[in-house]
């Protein structure tokens, strides 16, 4: 069952069919398929770049940078907002003699 006036698959049903996660496309399968028989290996490449004292310094930061997004995670920015305190106050009855004690029963009855 579809909602009326959209087509498709209806809510809730799982995907079937089609590409499966993770499958390159053709262009991206193909380029791939291209600098293999090349022989070249750009991560190689980048790295010996960057090792290269020749090269400079600004070059080889930004190639370390890319080098290092294969190696380890982008870290997600970090929210720094500082919350409102709330404040929450509490009434203590000390004194037994209080006049809001007009709806307690009477010890002395």
């Amino acid at each position: 069952m579809t909602i009326t006036g959209y087509g498709g698959r209806p809510i809730g049903l799982p995907k079937t069919g089609g590409r499966q996660k993770g499958t390159p496309n053709r262009a991206t399968l193909t380029a791939a398929e291209k600098i293999e028989a090349l022989g070249c290996d750009p991560l190689a490449g980048m790295a010996g770049l960057a090792m290269n004292e020749k090269n400079p310094p600004e070059l080889r930061a930004r190639l370390f940078i890319e080098l290092a997004q294969y190696i380890y995670p982008k870290r997600k920015a970090v929210d720094t907002a500082v919350e409102k305190a709330s404040v929450t106050n509490f009434i203590t009855k000390l004194d037994p003699g209080s006049s809001d004690d007009s709806n307690q029963p009477d010890p002395g009855a």
